[in-house]
């Protein structure tokens, strides 16, 4: 029997509880049962370079309100806007406290079952409900001596509050199933990117957890309020990128990124805040190859992939207009010229299901083509891919909404309006 396993249950005894066991532990929450100085060795790794090198005044009040906070044994809640860092400052709180050599635990609050969530943080008893075959740890218990991360706090309903509320105050639990408490000395660090003070006026989140929850305070601050801290983050996540990469694959040079190109990062608004830069940064990296830098115009190309696809979380509204073109040109050359663009990958992640994609080649008006020509390659391109998408002249006519004998003329005719010395249609190009 280990130090902590032993450490636990004196502590049990001495308040006449049920002792914690390790029955049923999750392998998602394995690395948690390493050794003490393993288990704070690995927050610390994923927090420790993130507020590094940062210069703005925003950065530094951040840091010194995180060591400020971490100093003090009281419950924490941090808000600020989604993706700002919220997780990344409560594991260093972790790492800089008292409690660094004992378990940090966390739960994402958002969109789970009311059950769920009551499983998770409370544990339950072999029998307790359909499907528990067997004890099962709650995070109160695992987190015992050290912190329990709650991120999102907002979303839980309010019978779950009740019992939170409760376990907070009573510094005791009670596994679904069973009527025992368990003694649970856990310091609890919640995060909201909700307005918890609107909530508690609408009868949505109880006052009195608030008060139990916010006894320090810390407000995570918006990329776009701190934009001298892009470039020292950039470099960080082109370092991640890189360690990412398995050995074998891994290349010669780190990452590097053009000084244009990281003027343009440094313009942007950043609605996703810092979650949405460092996805931007991995996906840029995903293009180049050994010692090709990260060019201004792949950062505009892969922008307005984002855009078309309507998921972009790095250029506001602002950007959209301002800074790229509706046209969305991209000179032609440049993506056939760059051995590790994918271009059929690239197609398929803007297609949805049932979508078909159609050659790049039609993107292109060639020299001495008239749009009448450009036009019937076009129809019979499209015609081909619908033709290799379904399997056959048939089903190409009924995904395309017309008869087999009306797509056959249609066909006819782009091939007599087509000026054949443009494109050889006998060896299609991909």
């Amino acid at each position: 029997m280990n130090r902590r396993h032993s450490a636990l249950t004196a502590e049990a005894q001495q308040h006449v509880v049920l002792p914690p066991t390790r029955k049923g532990k999750s392998a998602r929450r394995a690395w948690e049962y390493r050794t003490p100085q393993e288990a704070a060795e690995k927050p610390a790794r994923q927090t420790k370079d993130i507020f590094a090198n940062q210069t703005s005044q925003q950065a530094r009040t951040m840091r010194a309100e995180i060591g400020r906070v971490a100093r003090r044994p009281f419950n924490i809640l941090i808000t600020g806007e989604t993706g700002t860092g919220k997780t990344y400052a409560a594991r260093e709180i972790h790492r800089l406290s008292a409690r660094a050599n004992n378990s940090f635990m966390e739960l994402n609050c958002a969109n789970l079952p009311e059950h769920l969530v009551e499983a998770e943080l409370f544990g339950y008893r072999r029998g307790a409900f359909t499907g528990a075959d067997r004890d099962h740890m709650g995070l109160f218990e695992e987190a015992d001596g050290g912190i329990l991360f709650l991120d999102e706090i907002g979303d839980i309903l309010p019978t779950i509050q009740n019992k939170l509320l409760r376990a907070i105050e009573e510094k005791q639990i009670k596994r679904l199933g069973t009527n025992r408490h368990i003694f649970c000395d856990v310091q609890i660090i919640a995060a909201t990117s909700r307005n918890l003070t609107e909530m508690i006026r609408n009868g949505q989140f109880r006052e009195d957890l608030y008060c139990r929850l916010a006894v320090l305070t810390l407000e995570t601050t918006p990329l776009r309020e701190r934009r001298e801290d892009i470039p020292a983050m950039v470099a960080l996540f082109l370092r991640e990128a890189a360690d990412a990469i398995p050995e074998p694959a891994k290349q010669q040079e780190p990452y590097r990124i053009e000084e244009s190109a990281l003027a343009l990062l440094y313009e942007l608004e950043y609605p996703g805040n810092i979650r949405a830069l460092r996805n931007l940064i991995y996906e840029l990296t995903s293009y180049v190859d050994n010692y090709e830098p990260i060019s201004i115009r792949l950062v505009e190309f892969v922008l307005d992939k984002l855009r078309l696809r309507g998921t972009n979380q790095v250029a506001g509204d602002n950007d959209k207009d301002a800074r790229f073109p509706r046209d969305n040109a991209i000179p032609v050359d440049y993506i056939a010229s760059r051995h590790s663009y994918d271009r059929h990958s690239l197609l398929r992640s803007m297609a949805h299901e049932g979508d078909i994609i159609l050659p790049l080649e039609l993107c292109v008006l060639r020299r001495g083509e008239s749009f009448k020509q450009w036009t019937a390659r076009a129809k019979r391109c499209s015609i081909e891919a619908a033709r290799q998408a379904t399997g056959g002249m048939q089903s190409a006519a009924e995904r395309l909404g017309l008869t087999c004998h009306s797509l056959r003329a249609h066909l006819k005719r782009a091939k007599r309006n087509q000026n054949e010395s443009l494109f050889d249609w006998e060896h299609p190009s991909d």
